[in-house]
This record gives structure tokens, sequence and C-alpha cells, in this order.
């Protein structure tokens, strides 16, 4: 215990102020983590059952959860299609090309959208570029 006596404490405090606010992040992002990954799997069972609403509510909450996640992205956007919510659609396939331009799939529902949309020169380009991408066997 004589070594604790000779600590400076002024120094030492910051740094475990630190620590334990490292720790407590490191929990909560694991915690928020899991949340996302159970809103996914919410999200997909609804769709499964052909629950649109319950469905776009689970994908919204886990883009708030993980909005670095294109994939989440697509999900929802997909719904917002099935929906009627073109905008919507267009919104998310849109941040998903921002996020990984060579998805192939997104770039194929939001040529779709624009379709829809009557935006005929956006979804021939988007049309093209979907064509243009190689065939893999």
């Amino acid at each position: 215990m004589d070594c604790l006596s000779n600590i400076n404490w002024n120094k030492v405090s910051p740094c475990l102020v630190l620590l334990v606010l490292e720790v407590l992040l490191e929990f909560s992002e694991c915690s928020s983590q899991a949340e996302v990954n159970k809103h996914l799997e919410l999200g997909r069972d609804f769709l499964a059952r052909g629950q649109l609403s319950d469905a776009l509510t689970h994908y919204h909450a886990a883009v708030e959860g993980d909005p670095h996640n294109y994939l989440t992205y697509f999900k929802r956007g997909t719904v917002y299609y099935a929906l009627g919510k073109a905008k919507f659609a267009l919104q998310d396939f849109t941040k998903v090309l921002e996020m990984k331009a060579d998805f192939t799939a997104a770039r194929l529902h939001r040529a779709n959208v624009y379709l829809k949309l009557a935006q005929y020169r956006e979804a021939k380009e988007d049309y093209l570029q979907v064509v243009s991408v190689p065939f893999e066997h």
C-alpha cells in the first residue's frame, strides 16, 4: 500500500477517467450493435411475413443505430419501394451507391425507381451502368 501513497494522483486521475470512459464506450458500442442486429433480424422476419410497415420501422431503427452500413440502407430502400414510397427509396439507394458505388443491385433498383418517377435520363444512365458491368461466371 505504500506504493499507492507515492503516486501523484493529479497526473494519474485524468488517465483513469479516460480509461473508464473508453471501457464504457466499448460497452455501449457492443450493446448498440446488438440492438442493430436485433432490428435487422426483426425487419427480415416482418418482411418475410409481408408486414412491410413493421419491417420498415425496424430497418429505420437499424439505420439510425448504424448509419455506415450500406446493406441496411439497401434493405430499407427495398421496403420503401415495395410500399410505393419511391422518393424515400431513391434516397436510400443513392446513399448505398455513395457508400459502395459498385453495388449493382442498388444501381438496378435505383434505375427502376427513376423509371417510376419518370426521370428517364437518370434511369437510362443507371441501366447503362448495370449492363456495362462485366459478367462473371
